[in-house]
């Protein structure tokens, strides 16, 4: 297994992280305020991959987003910066104490109309959107590494997925990462080869920070 966060960092992340736009201050106050906050800063997506998901909805187009795992809310404000006015990220975060910094960072950018911030279980709250109808262009996975499998079935499935939407998984490459025994290590190595193996759809592994699967519905 690899240390923690430096698959590629020491070179090649940091790197071209130098070569990457910046991120807005909006952006940037996320980052102080996890720090202020105390909070695991690498669970945030970072500057290199946040501004791959904002580029990556204003390319496709999106309008829809699911945010599973907002944590203090990097990914979705990235995504939200990336949206037309009329855009929208629903962003899922199981934890009351870090949602709630999520929330002041979100209240505090020019990207709050855009963005709805639910607290609670992301596969109970899935299953609701699912029955209501709503689907999504992306659907962006970063929640619990062990429940992968259980998004992108909900997401695929539950009929949370537009026809021409991308999954984007997170974390991938962690089946690299975490050390032999760790449940997390195993249910990612199983996530990757269950998608491999789905004759729906195709897929390619990036190798941005600690991997994203970018995961489309066969044309």
């Amino acid at each position: 297994a690899f240390e923690s966060d430096t698959i590629f960092k020491k070179t090649v992340e940091d790197y071209a992280t130098q070569l990457t736009t910046a991120a807005s201050p909006d952006v940037d106050r996320i980052t102080s305020m996890t720090s202020e906050a105390g909070m695991f800063m690498p669970c945030m997506v970072g500057q290199l991959e946040g501004q791959f998901l904002k580029m990556f909805v204003q390319t496709a187009k999106s309008k829809t987003v699911l945010d599973i795992g907002t944590f203090t809310g990097y990914s979705a404000l990235s995504f939200a910066e990336g949206l037309p006015a009329d855009g929208n990220v629903l962003t899922i975060e199981n934890d009351e104490k870090t949602a709630a910094v999520a929330k002041r960072c979100f209240d505090a950018s020019a990207q709050a109309s855009k963005i709805d911030l639910r607290v609670g279980s992301a596969p109970a709250i899935m299953e609701e959107l699912g029955s209501s109808g709503r689907k999504f262009d992306i659907v962006f996975i970063d929640a619990d590494k062990d429940n992968y499998a259980t998004y992108y079935k909900l997401a695929m499935d539950g009929g949370l997925l537009a026809d021409d939407g991308c999954i984007l998984a997170d974390n991938s490459l962690c089946a690299l990462v975490y050390e032999e025994g760790d449940i997390r290590r195993q249910r990612l190595h199983e996530f990757n080869m269950m998608v491999a193996n789905d004759d729906r759809v195709e897929q390619t592994v990036l190798t941005v920070r600690e991997g994203i699967t970018v995961i489309r519905k066969k044309l």
